[in-house]
């Protein structure tokens, strides 16, 4: 009984070194992983605001080379139309091939102006500014009605609804990312665009009846040349806590639905 007597007492200290050690390599293991959900966390907070920092610079350099096309080379250019026009309103030469000339130069400098204005109002466009995301969109359907490219229609259920201004150009360049990737690949005649407001979301959906393509290779295509097109749209819309669903396949066409949440407006106009 005496040999036993050590027994008896060693055996339950050896139980709670067992216990402890197990309950400490159980929380250590616990605080590893909330350590490594915060080190995720960090990194995807540091990622978004990378981005909203890259989108930043972007949309300013925009606005700089938008206010130098219409300050300077718009009026430069209205300047030259004006002087040509002068100068042959004052010469009294009778040579039709002159005058057709002429007349031929102010045509090209007329394109060149509306040129220049179309791409300003691309760059940063003031309706949208002024006035909002409906009516920007109408307005870039006015112009591609007059460039012929495409076949635009825009409908919304409210033209007076504003976001918060982030948003609204956040949409707008995904819009307009949309519409490039349309006239450059998609060979469609007609795209349409439908914005829907609501007090919990607003939704945006766009639809183009081109050639389509195949979703899986296009994104694996995408992921070494550094996240563009459609990374990118996805990018944008995590920036407003919204999502976006594309869906293609060949013979088909495009459609994207675009989803923010909580769409509430900061003014009506």
């Amino acid at each position: 009984m005496k040999t036993l007597d050590p027994l008896i007492l060693i055996t339950p200290v050896m139980l709670m070194l067992a216990v402890g050690i197990i309950v400490f390599v159980v929380l250590y293991q616990r605080r590893m992983l909330q350590h490594q959900e915060q080190l995720r966390e960090l990194q995807s907070v540091k990622q978004q605001q990378l981005l909203e920092a890259t989108l930043h610079a972007q949309e300013e350099e925009r606005r700089r080379v938008a206010r130098d096309l219409h300050d300077e080379v718009g009026a430069m250019l209205a300047l030259v139309r004006l002087n040509l026009h002068q100068m042959v309103s004052n010469t009294e030469c009778k040579d039709e091939k002159m005058q057709e000339g002429a007349r031929h130069m102010k045509q090209q400098l007329d394109e060149v102006l509306n040129s220049v204005r179309r791409i300003s109002h691309d760059l940063m466009p003031v309706v949208l500014e002024k006035m909002g995301l409906a009516q920007a969109l109408d307005a870039l359907r006015r112009n591609l009605a007059a460039s012929g490219f495409i076949n635009l229609t825009v409908s919304y259920n409210d033209k007076t609804k504003r976001l918060k201004p982030k948003h609204e150009l956040l949409l707008y360049r995904m819009v307009q990312e949309l519409l490039n990737n349309t006239i450059k690949h998609a060979q469609a005649t007609q795209v349409s665009i439908e914005l829907r407001f609501s007090p919990s979301e607003t939704v945006l959906l766009y639809k183009d009846n081109g050639v389509g393509f195949d979703m899986a290779t296009v994104q694996q295509e995408q992921v070494p040349s550094g996240g563009l097109g459609i990374m990118s749209l996805q990018s944008r819309a995590a920036l407003m806590d919204g999502s976006i669903e594309i869906v293609s396949a060949p013979g088909t066409g495009t459609s994207a639905s675009i989803t923010i949440p909580q769409a509430s407006p900061e003014h009506t106009q």
